[in-house]
């Protein structure tokens, strides 16, 4: 049974279309020609037909006049024409989906080409990725080795914090030390003094006493006068002794305080002892200038210490914000240790 839309004349369409091209009409021809649709069965059949009436058409063509067979000519070359456009019309939609085809198979090569250039470039960018990573592994656990090194600076710098605290304690503590006894020294000078002083005034008295006693006659004052050069020899034995003894009591307190004593060791005799004494308290007084210049140094130096532990903390948060790493406690912990040594 033919399909719906194969006729006969649809069937002899094909079938002069072959034949004006030269091509046999066979059946497969035929079914080719009209899209490859309906049954050969039905082709065979309507072939079949159209040949018994063509048969009998050219038994009566004898009959036809020269109009009749003109005009039958005519239409056969108009379906030829018709047939030739419409193969023609299937020939160009045919070339026009071939270079859609191609259009479309172009477009893909380039979507194609243009996603190969995607994948490799997502393939360098992992790459990159990869080493920029590794790189930052690298920045990072150096940053871990520059954070230990600035915590250890910190301990370091900690402790000779306080090692310079506990000299300048020492030495505040020597300074007092020293200022007592200077003090002693100048109390037991003094009074050393006072007593050398009332024993010359004594002395003196009593010479001008004997004096008088001498005017009297000039045997006695002779007498008086050898008594007094001897009186005046034990004076100067017991001013020799006075002497040892203010040198014995100056070492014994160069023994306490070297530094305080030095320079008084020839204040032993009136206006020369007042002299050394003066000097001696000169020398003090610059040597007390000096401890306070090593103290001034020191409070320098701890301001600056500070100064450095200050900037190593700010340089320690910045390495720690440039490499997200959190604060460590026991770094924190140090770090306070250190401000309140500082403070």
């Amino acid at each position: 049974m033919a399909r719906a839309g194969l006729t006969r004349s649809a069937v002899k369409r094909a079938r002069d279309t072959l034949v004006a091209q030269g091509q046999h009409p066979s059946i497969d021809a035929i079914r080719i020609a009209l899209g490859n649709t309906g049954s050969k069965t039905t082709i065979h059949r309507y072939l079949k037909e159209l040949e018994e009436e063509e048969g009998t058409s050219l038994t009566r063509a004898a009959s036809l006049s020269d109009t009749i067979q003109d005009l039958v000519a005519r239409l056969a070359a108009r379906l030829h024409e018709e047939a030739q456009a419409l193969v023609d019309q299937q020939a160009a939609a045919s070339a026009t989906q071939r270079q859609q085809a191609q259009t479309e198979m172009a477009k893909l090569t380039t979507e194609l080409a243009t996603l190969q250039t995607q994948l490799a470039a997502a393939a360098a960018a992992l790459s990159s990725e990869q080493a920029a990573h590794a790189e930052t592994r690298l920045a990072r656990h150096q940053g871990d080795l520059d954070v230990e090194r600035l915590t250890q600076q910190v301990r370091d710098q900690t402790a000779r914090l306080a090692e310079q605290e506990r000299f300048r304690e020492s030495l505040e503590e020597k300074l007092a030390h020293s200022r007592d006894a200077l003090e002693h020294f100048r109390t037991a000078a003094r009074e050393q003094r006072e007593q050398e002083a009332r024993r010359h005034e004594q002395q003196v008295q009593q010479l001008q006493a004997e004096l008088r006693q001498a005017n009297q006659t000039a045997i006695v004052k002779q007498n008086e006068i050898t008594q007094l050069n001897k009186d005046n020899a034990r004076l100067v034995a017991e001013a020799g002794a006075t002497t040892r003894q203010l040198r014995e009591a100056q070492t014994q307190t160069e023994r306490q305080q070297t530094t305080l004593t030095q320079a008084l060791a020839d204040g032993a005799r009136g206006e020369a002892e007042r002299a050394a004494l003066r000097t001696t308290l000169g020398t003090q007084t610059e040597e007390l200038a000096r401890v306070r210049e090593t103290l001034a140094a020191l409070t320098a130096e701890r301001t600056q210490l500070a100064a450095q532990l200050k900037a190593q903390q700010l340089l320690l948060g910045d390495y720690r914000q440039r490499l997200g790493l959190e604060a460590a406690p026991a770094a924190n912990r140090q770090i306070s240790h250190g401000k309140d040594a500082a403070a």
